[in-house]
């Protein structure tokens, strides 16, 4: 494998290959595949998703669970090609500085796996298995090694690769590979999960001195054009070709009437959290913003909910009228269907011509990310045709009569040809009774994509906004609360959204600002479950809801996922039952039954 130049750089791509598609999909989306990082949203507060989960989050969860399996085998398959690469590759007949750059690289590679096993499975004290040199299958029968030796062993792998001069400062237009400024975000992430918050904060400032820095527009980072920005530090490389390498988030996270230019009808299987959307503050002028509250908007919020959350639905519902005049039969029909089902108080709330105005003006005014990153109620996206040959909008309106394209003829333009030009056919989740949050980040728009299944868009891993919050977050605990301040205000003043001194006021207000600033910024690209997991905050931020929830939010529609909690043991995953059984020196995890 590694007695040639050319076999050696095969060998380094198939280490990286491992960082593709870490998440089993079932239980997450309607198909059997392993798919990519936006998957652990469906993990975390910021996401939720169509299906059981496997029950990860339920009393029936143990230690045979497909995820806690799937998640323990991706991690080492990565370790493993990295230690078979750092061993062979000095060895190799090349050039001595490529051979260093290599190895370097596959450190960088070889830390970032163990610094997600470890804090999946090893918290506590309890380590995971050391393996750093080529081993047979016979020989992989090691027991735990401590947190703290892990630990040591990932800042050992990024100094290695800080310290080697033949790996470049940065990748900024490059090739997608690793960095010093990737080591040193990764380092400073180990020390912040250590508490060596000085340790931490001294790496984040490297970060930028190694050339990374802000990308200015938040919606084109987001671009095929802005994959090797400035900003993206470290990413997995995905291309728009048809067997495989490239990214199914379009499919699976997408509006129905979205797709590309092969196919049309995504499935919308994971949603956005309403409870991530009414973090999305309020923008009330230049200098102010303030929490976001339903019963700003609705006075009658608050009431509804003490009788039925249900009863929230009326201000969700279309209008029936456009300039005082029936929409079409068929609409007047479905939004009479849905008040029926709601108490009498609820009914009268609702507004035949006037209901979708009112409604968007809670979504108007928000951080402008909010409108970057999620389909919201009422809000337009552009989409596809039924045969994917031709591009235009869609308003996303509840209900819908049937998922209809914008050329057919349920179309409600194609229904009533009096209709302004500005009133689109409306778009919907795959699942056209459901009036979810949709997401828009990543997504391509039409005709932008040649592939549904296998978009172009590299998924970052880590981006210089993630180091500006972390580092953000190590001042907080470091008690620098103006430091703190200045790092959030940075990612904020690129949104256009105002940072205000009270957010700051002291140390607990500061440090559950910054977490939501993280949940806010970093949403759709797999950070927020991993957060959630270290700052042992999942309890209250995904099973303060039972259920994955409609917009109004509420419990008449479980999605086929019910959270309940077990225990504190679930923010340490279990070694998987089936490794314990092959290899007797493994401990299981305490507070697991197996």
């Amino acid at each position: 494998m590694w007695t040639t130049e050319s076999l050696v750089d095969q060998g380094v791509i198939g280490v990286y290959y491992s960082l593709q598609r870490p998440v089993r999909s079932d239980g997450i989306v309607g198909t059997s595949a392993n798919i990519g990082y936006y998957a652990y949203e469906a993990f975390g507060m910021t996401g939720q998703g169509e299906y059981n989960l496997v029950n990860l989050f339920s009393s029936a969860v143990n230690p045979s669970n497909s995820y806690f399996s799937f998640q323990w085998k991706w991690f080492y398959d990565g370790i493993h090609r990295a230690n078979d690469a750092i061993a062979h590759i000095p060895a190799a007949p090349m050039n001595e500085g490529k051979k260093k750059r290599l190895v370097a690289e596959c450190k960088v590679l070889r830390a970032f796996f163990y610094m997600r096993l470890n804090e999946l499975y090893g918290r506590e004290g309890l380590g995971v298995p050391l393996y750093t040199e080529p081993i047979s299958p016979s020989e992989a029968n090691k027991g735990q090694s401590p947190e703290a030796d892990v630990w040591a062993l990932v800042i050992q792998d990024l100094t290695d690769a800080i310290n080697e001069s033949n790996l470049p400062n940065n990748q900024i237009n490059g090739e997608g590979r690793a960095s010093k400024g990737a080591a040193y975000a990764f380092r400073g992430r180990a020390y912040l999960l250590t508490k060596q918050y000085d340790k931490a904060v001294a790496d984040f400032a490297k970060v930028g001195e190694m050339g990374y820095s802000l990308y200015p527009d938040y919606k084109q980072l987001f671009k095929v054009g802005q994959e090797r920005c400035q900003e993206m530090i470290m990413s997995v490389q995905y291309i728009e070709e048809p067997t495989g390498y490239g990214t199914a988030l379009q499919k699976y996270c997408a509006a129905f009437q979205q797709g590309a230019k092969d196919s049309r009808g995504c499935w919308t299987d994971l949603q956005v959290t309403p409870a991530l959307v009414n973090l999305y503050e309020v923008v009330v002028n230049a200098n102010t913003v303030k929490p976001f509250s339903w019963s700003d908007f609705f006075p009658e919020w608050d009431a509804l909910s003490a009788s039925s959350t249900a009863n929230r639905k009326v201000f969700f519902l279309r209008d029936e009228k456009v300039n005082g005049t029936e929409v079409h039969s068929t609409i007047t029909t479905a939004v009479n269907g849905e008040l029926n089902k709601l108490s009498a108080q609820a009914k009268d709330l609702y507004l035949p011509e006037g209901n979708e105005a009112r409604l968007k003006l809670a979504y108007a005014n928000r951080d402008p990310r909010l409108a970057l990153n999620v389909v919201t109620p009422y809000a337009s996206f552009k989409g596809v045709n039924s045969n994917s040959t031709a591009e235009g909008m869609y308003t996303y309106r509840f209900p819908v009569t049937g998922k209809n394209y914008l050329d057919q003829s349920g179309a409600e333009p194609n229904l009533n040809k009096n209709l302004p030009a500005t009133y689109y056919t409306s778009g919907s989740c795959n699942a056209q009774a459901e009036f979810k949050y949709i997401h828009r980040k990543f997504v391509g728009e039409g005709l932008e994509y040649a592939r549904r299944e296998q978009n172009p868009v590299d998924e970052p891993i880590i981006r210089y906004a993630d180091v500006l919050l972390m580092w953000a977050e190590a001042l907080v605990e470091m008690n620098d609360l103006g430091g703190a301040l200045a790092k959030v205000k940075q990612v904020r003043d690129r949104a256009g959204v105002p940072t205000m001194a009270a957010s700051f006021a002291d140390q607990s207000t500061a440090r559950n600002y910054v977490r939501d600033e993280r949940r806010r910024e970093l949403m759709g690209e797999g950070v927020n479950f991993f957060d959630e997991m270290r700052w042992k905050t999942l309890r209250q931020t995904k099973f303060d809801q039972k259920v994955a929830q409609h917009a109004w939010g509420g419990t008449e529609s479980t999605g086929g996922t019910t959270y309940e909690w077990i225990g504190d043991q679930w923010y340490t995953w279990p070694v998987p039952k089936a490794e314990i059984e092959l290899n007797k020196n493994l401990k299981p995890t305490p507070g697991w039954v197996y």
